[in-house]
């Protein structure tokens, strides 16, 4: 186990794994940090919540239903039974009409909305990346208007039910009212929903906003140097390897802080063998558990700890926000769709992403228990590994693009001032790659004109 080099200069301990229970001890220091409290049910549970299109409609229609018991209750409270004569000609036939009209538009409202949504999404899956779907499906507009949708539904149903005529009748006055206060957010929201739709169906909007979400997760796992500290390094002892027994799915986040507990309770180091973004099978290698002697933790003692799903998310992955952002450059540059400019703009995210933490030391991967003892080692991307992410499949489908290479060369000069030693050889070595391959595909007329840096790619 070692810690990675940060923006103090330091070079990496090694070795980089713990072999022996001879091997003589070290006084070397690694960087540490205390680890976050992400509780697991509370992740999952944020995920699920901003993931499904039935929990926020839910809370509405409740919402509703209770509203629209409580105006009816208002209603038989103060005894009134005939509607004022500005609002519909305070006769119960018109507030009955006027329930059953808004209860069978939303209906109508409701197709639209599911209709423009699915096409939305497949749009997004076909031209930009599947991966990109998840922007819609994670919409709060699309959430919201789902639920302001039904609500209304309802509260109109109740009012239609409650709304009484013939000898003895009784027009709920509040009630009814309100269906008219339901029917102008209605209206506004569905205006809302579609100007929200086409901003969403814009490759600039998704980029934006998938850039947007992983600087936050970028800030939160490759934070400042100040948020570490030094702590003595783990005396070599004898690992134990512990393998995944029966569940499966994709790593979405590991809750570090109860890990770190576990392993303080054994009095051991947990190093695990699996990143966030993977996919954990039957068999999969979780951990290696270091102790003198030797103590047993269980595999699912472990994966307890693991949020697992059905694909990637920003939770706790950094390396997600990259490969949305370079898989929409590398199907924009297709042969199918033959769209370099929406490759630049990819790139151009890509920079900025890069840019946010490229003075930030690499994330040690270290974190200790409340007594300041290493208890947990996770393996995090660093800035060169983010770097041949962002990329290298970029360079490998846009270099017969001079408006691509041009990019490129000028994103590598602009990072290249501001990383580390470590990182410029990465970069340095895809310039080279880029320059090569370029070589091999374009006229000799193109490669001088691709030659040339140009942050707007070719204007």
């Amino acid at each position: 186990m070692a810690d990675r080099q940060g923006a103090t200069g330091r070079a990496p301990e090694t070795p980089d794994h713990v072999t022996s229970a001879s091997s003589p001890a070290t006084t070397a220091t690694v960087l540490v940090r205390s680890a976050p409290d992400e509780h697991i049910a509370r992740l999952n549970f944020r995920e699920r919540v901003s993931t499904s299109l039935w929990f926020t409609p839910a809370v509405f229609v409740i919402g509703a239903f209770v509203l629209s018991k409580l105006t009816v209750a208002l209603d038989r409270e103060i005894g009134a039974d005939r509607l004022p004569r500005w609002l519909i000609g305070a006769q119960a036939e018109g507030a009955e009409a006027l329930a059953s009209t808004v209860a069978t538009a939303m209906l109508t409202f409701l197709a639209v909305v599911f209709s423009t949504t699915l096409v939305a999404v497949q749009l997004a899956s076909g031209q930009y990346s599947p991966r990109i779907v998840r922007v819609f499906v994670r919409s709060p507009l699309t959430h919201v208007t789902l639920g302001v949708f039904l609500a209304t539904f309802l509260f109109a149903l109740n009012a239609l039910v409650e709304t009484r005529g013939g000898t003895d009748p009784f027009v709920p006055v509040v009630t009814v009212s309100m269906v008219y206060v339901l029917v102008l957010a209605t209206l506004g929201m569905f205006i809302t929903f579609l100007h929200g739709m086409v901003k969403m169906l814009r490759v600039q909007y998704l980029l934006q906003r998938v850039t947007a979400d992983g600087r936050r997760t970028l800030s939160s796992c490759v934070p400042d140097i100040t948020a570490y500290r030094d702590a003595p390094r783990p005396v070599p002892s004898v690992g134990t390897t512990v393998r995944n027994r029966e569940r499966t799915g994709i790593l979405q986040s590991v809750d570090k802080a109860a890990l770190v507990r576990l392993a303080a309770e054994r009095g051991v180091v947990i190093e695990l063998l699996l990143e966030v973004g993977e996919y954990l099978a039957v068999g999969t290698p979780l951990a290696v558990v270091h102790g003198s002697p030797p103590a047993e933790v269980s595999s699912d003692e472990i994966v307890d700890h693991f949020l697992l799903g059905g694909e990637r998310t920003l939770v706790q992955d950094p390396g997600f926000a990259f490969r949305q952002l370079v898989d929409v450059a590398i199907r924009a540059l297709s042969p199918a769709v033959n769209d370099p400019t929406t490759a630049v703009q990819a790139i151009d995210r890509i920079v900025d992403l890069l840019a946010t933490v490229a003075t930030r030391p690499d994330p040690s991967g270290w974190y200790v228990d409340d007594s300041g003892i290493v208890r947990l080692r996770c393996r995090e991307p660093g800035l060169a590994r983010l770097t041949k992410l962002g990329f290298t499949e970029i360079v490998r489908y846009g270099a017969d693009s001079p408006q691509v290479g041009r990019r490129l060369r000028a994103a590598f000069d602009v990072l290249r001032e501001l990383v580390r030693p470590d990182v410029r050889s990465v970069i340095d070595e895809l310039r080279r790659i880029l320059d090569t391959t370029e070589a091999s595909l374009l006229p000799a007329g193109f490669a001088a004109l691709a030659s040339e840096p140009d942050r707007h790619g070719l204007g």
